[in-house]
Order: structure tokens, then sequence, then C-alpha cells
């Protein structure tokens, strides 16, 4: 599919992250499981490289597709909290909003990824 963003997709040994258009909005998409030790490495990177090419461009929304994502380590988590906390910095006109979508059959996503949505109030919606 791609993106308007340049943003490669990422295929690693247990995980594969695409970002795709949909519509007006990006889709970032997480397959597989994030157990590494240390997923920043990975996901610092493209986490800024995406809110970096949305405000640019000015996009107003993202879609975090975490529904096939099985697993998701405590690190990572902070990764993605994160991104979510660069949405504070940023000057209102420049906002956008962040829509997780999330599997409600994962324990994991449904005990943890609700709690993101306080991070920014209003900014971060789950789904």
């Amino acid at each position: 599919m791609g993106n308007k963003l340049g943003i490669e997709p990422i295929a690693q040994e247990k995980i594969k992250i695409s970002v795709n258009d949909v519509g007006n909005a990006i889709e970032v998409s997480f397959v597989g499981d994030i157990d590494m030790e240390d997923p920043s490495v990975i996901l610092d990177p493209l986490f800024e490289k995406v809110h970096s090419g949305v405000v640019q461009n000015q996009i107003t929304e993202v879609l975090a597709n975490f529904k096939e994502l099985n697993f998701l380590n405590s690190s990572g988590i902070k990764a993605v909290a994160k991104w979510i906390m660069k949405l504070a910095m940023l000057p209102p006109d420049k906002k956008y909003s962040i829509r997780i979508q999330h599997n409600k059959a994962i324990t994991w996503q449904v005990t943890s990824l609700p709690t993101l949505t306080f991070l920014v109030p209003g900014a971060v919606k789950i789904e």
C-alpha cells in the first residue's frame, strides 16, 4: 500500500509494522509480538517519523492498529506512551488525534491500552 509520509515497513523476526494511507488519515499497523529487550530502538524512530510527518503534512488523525499485535512488553508500552506525550507539546493548530484499535480477545490490550487515553486527555480514543 504505502503512505504519503514515505515511511518504510518494518519486518523483524516476530513483528511486522506497516504505515499506510487510509483516506486522509495514516494507519500504523502492528502484527505479531514485540518482546525484544529494548523495543524502543525500533519504536522510537518509527513514532518520531510518524509524528513529524503527520505534523508537517497537517494530517489530523492517526490510526494505531494493534488488533493483530499478540504481545507488547512494558518497554514497548512505554514507547507508545512517549509518542502520545508528544501530542501534549504541540500547539493547538498542529495537534492530531490517535485512534487506538484494539482486540478485546487479547488480555494485555484490554488491560494496558485504555490507560494510554489518559496521557493527553481528548487526543487519544480507543475502539
